[in-house]
């Protein structure tokens, strides 16, 4: 048995807000409008009729041409309002999607949004959704007049004569089975059109993310081969969805609005037959042409109606996807007690991406208060065990614990006041750079995010430029070092004043120059607070209170700096290249040249 298709307006209604009943009042509005469209029609039969009956005095003609001018004008009138009024709903309802989808996708999981690329995430937020506006501003409000008058009409003219009635089906009926040619696999091909429109969408976010690396390593001939495959793929999809298309529609179009030539012979012989008078012939004649528009918008309508039965269900699987990754926002066992100490403990924690187990049963305790560093080489789990603690995942087995706390007992807005988590990316928001900076508190003051600034040690850097800190941070692009960067970054960390800090290869890609002034600004960062530090440089963590040594996703070893030294041969070997390759650095490399 076929599944029954549900109804699309089912759920959609659910994101009108406050403009459900401006969406329902098109409806209605619409239906009238078409009603009003009618009387034109009307009022040409009475007047052809009145013509050949030599009856028509010269006001009545003016009477119905005045009335055949008023329907006009209020089809007009009714239907510019409806539209109006339509599309302010539509454009509610895509805004309010939109702003779901956004909004989930704040709270979701890292690891779960990374598994999408930026294409794909572009495509369903700006293009699927935009989709839906012509269904939503015309197809749905305006389907119910182009649906119900041609019944109405049919009714009408089998009160005169069915055979009439049927006749002026007939190119009807033809003209919608040509119609529903184009539907002859329209889910497959819709479904082919949206992949090959993401993966088009993806390749332009990554052709222009990497534009830097094309040019550096001359690569554009390659790169633009995928980005202009990408392209040629879309078009050449359209191409072959329409050229499929093209024969129904111009079968459907050609026969549709040739009633006449159905309804004029077998009414010519009905006419001869006395079974209808000839007033009745040119009333259904008229009638009979005067449907064939609404029918026609009712098949161009549920061309869309497919699309967006294609559309609804994609886009509510993904609002389903991002409630189910953000339940913790809306379900969670919260509590509200506010913490009173930061003590973090990692309680036997394993975590696997996907299938393949990355830590495994780490247990751990970072007291208030004190510094640890995360050391080890790349691939032990150092970042990941970091982000754990930021619910940028959530653990596989085992449990994280602030305050005695469960991570899972806190709303992400309590864990964020908590955590600041300062990673070796340094994305900068086309904005401001005070903008930027003000992000680590969005409520503080012009002179609160200046302190901040002077505290990282960036005041230097942007009072170069004209504009100070009202310049745009993706103007001033290659015009800021890494360390510059980095500084931005550190300054949001000091301007939100978290107890508990995490910094994630902080000073990664720093000139040695720059390293000294994020040090310092590291200190005002952590001063007092709970810091959790990531880092290949050991000289920059070796003073912290204690270092964990993680090794394929277990810890290795314990304990301070000289601890490690003597009971660690592993951090014996990191500390003894980290001394040889600081002396190449400070000479060494130059004398061998």
């Amino acid at each position: 048995m076929k599944e029954k298709r549900e109804n699309p307006m089912k759920g959609i209604l659910g994101f009108a807000g406050d403009k459900k009943k401006e969406l329902m009042s098109a409806r209605i509005l619409s239906f009238l409008s078409v009603l009003a469209g009618f009387i034109p029609y009307i009022c040409i039969a009475i007047l052809l009729n009145g013509i050949l009956e030599k009856r028509m005095e010269h006001g009545r003609v003016i009477l119905l041409l005045a009335a055949a001018w008023s329907g006009y004008l209020i089809k007009t009138l009714l239907f510019s309002k409806a539209t109006m009024m339509s599309h302010r709903a539509a454009y509610q309802i895509m805004k309010n999607i939109r702003m779901r989808l956004m909004d989930k996708l704040a709270k979701m999981p890292m690891g779960e949004i990374q598994k999408k690329t930026a294409g794909e995430i572009k495509h369903l937020i700006i293009d699927d959704v935009e989709q839906l506006e012509y269904p939503l501003a015309h197809a749905i409000p305006e389907q119910m007049g182009y649906t119900l008058l041609p019944v109405l009409v049919i009714v009408f003219l089998i009160t005169i004569d069915f055979r009439l009635a049927l006749a002026s089906l007939a190119s009807s009926v033809l003209g919608t089975l040509a119609y529903s040619g184009i539907m002859l696999g329209h889910g497959e091909m819709m479904k082919r059109y949206m992949e090959a429109n993401a993966t088009m969408n993806g390749t332009i976010v990554e052709y222009i993310n990497g534009m830097e690396v094309i040019k550096a390593f001359n690569q554009g001939d390659s790169s633009f081969k995928k980005f202009h495959t990408a392209v040629v793929n879309v078009k050449d999809m359209t191409l072959k969805w329409y050229r499929r298309c093209w024969p129904y529609m111009s079968l459907g179009q050609a026969i549709m609005p040739s009633c006449i030539a159905f309804v004029l012979p077998v009414g010519i012989l009905l006419l001869r037959n006395s079974s209808v008078t000839q007033g009745e012939l040119i009333t259904s004649i008229v009638l009979a042409l005067g449907i064939v528009g609404a029918l026609q918008k009712r098949m161009e309508f549920r061309e869309h109606e497919a699309v967006f039965y294609e559309l609804q269900p994609k886009i509510a699987a993904a609002l389903e996807e991002v409630e189910l990754e953000t339940t913790r926002e809306t379900t969670g066992d919260f509590i509200k007690e506010a913490v009173k100490v930061y003590d973090i403990e990692f309680k036997k924690v394993s975590f696997a991406y996907d299938k393949q187990e990355v830590l495994h049963d780490i247990s751990l305790k970072i007291p208030q208060g004190t510094s640890t560093a995360l050391i080890g080489p790349s691939g032990s789990g150092k970042s990941t065990l970091a982000k754990l603690l930021n619910r940028f995942w959530d653990v596989t087995e085992g449990e994280i614990r602030i305050g005695g706390r469960n991570l899972k007992s806190f709303s992400m807005k309590e864990l964020t006041d908590m955590v600041s988590y300062v990673s070796q990316d340094t994305f900068l928001f086309g904005r401001s750079i005070m903008d930027n900076i003000r992000i680590g508190k969005p409520d503080a003051t012009d002179q609160e995010v200046m302190r901040a600034a002077r505290l990282a040690q960036c005041e230097e850097f942007i009072q170069r430029f004209p504009d100070g800190y009202r310049t745009n941070a993706a103007d001033a692009g290659k015009r800021l070092s890494g360390g510059e960067r980095q500084r931005i970054v550190l300054a949001r960390a000091i301007l939100k004043d978290a107890p508990i800090v995490i910094l994630d290869e902080a000073t990664a890609f720093v000139d040695p120059e720059n390293e000294d002034k994020i040090q310092d600004a590291i200190v005002v960062v952590t001063k007092n607070k709970t810091l959790i530090t990531i880092a290949h440089r050991l000289s920059t963590v070796m003073f912290l209170d204690q270092l964990i040594l993680l090794e394929k996703g277990n810890i290795a070893a314990r304990g301070s700096h000289e601890e490690l030294l003597d009971t660690s041969d592993t951090y014996r070997r990191m500390w003894e290249a980290h001394l040889t390759s600081t002396a190449w650095s400070l000479g060494g490399g130059a004398q061998n040249d």
